[in-house]
Parts: structure tokens; sequence; C-alpha cells
């Protein structure tokens, strides 16, 4: 599954009312950890067909960074039926990212 890039506007569509699980990175392109993080979301994104995972700029969208309680990127926040359910803050492997998940 393909990682799409969302903001406000499209927030609500594709993360709440979406029934499968979302995981949303919350990221900045100036941060270096979240560029490290790219590749391993890809490669979840290619494996796992029953997560979607969207990518959001904080920076573009300090709002919706600020009303889920992002203070450090990367923050990944995975959303189950339109509820925030579990928050992963910081660079992880693949391996310990699925552990986390429970995926």
């Amino acid at each position: 599954m393909e990682i799409k890039v969302i903001t406000k506007e499209t927030f609500e569509t594709e993360v709440l009312q979406t029934k499968e699980p979302v995981l949303v990175d919350f990221f900045a392109e100036w941060c270096g950890p979240c560029k490290m993080l790219a590749p391993i979301l890809h490669e979840i994104a290619e494996e796992k067909n029953d997560l979607k995972i969207c990518k959001l700029d904080i920076d573009q969208d300090v709002d919706l960074a600020l009303e889920y309680g992002v203070q450090a990127v990367p923050t990944m926040i995975l959303f189950r039926q339109g509820e925030a359910a579990q928050k992963i803050v910081g660079l992880c492997s693949k391996d310990e990212l699925l552990q986390q998940l429970n995926l």
C-alpha cells in the first residue's frame, strides 16, 4: 500500500473515518530521524495490506500536531476506528515498530 501525505483538510477522511487501522507519521522536513524512518515505513506499507500509513508535516499543520500531543518528531500514532490507540515517539527499527504495534 502507498503512503499518503495528508493535511488538516484530509485528516478526517483519511484517518478518522477509516475502518482499517491507520498509522500517522507526524514528521518534519528538517528532522534527520524522520528521514531515517521513511524507508522503514515504506517497507511496512509494502508488506502490510491491512494497515494504512499516512504522513503529516507538523510544520504545515501545527494545530493538529498540538491536538494529538506531538512534542517531538518523529511521532507515530496508530488510529483504530477514528481513535488514537497508541503513540510511539522516536526512531525505532522495523522489528521494534512492528512489535510495538502488535502487527
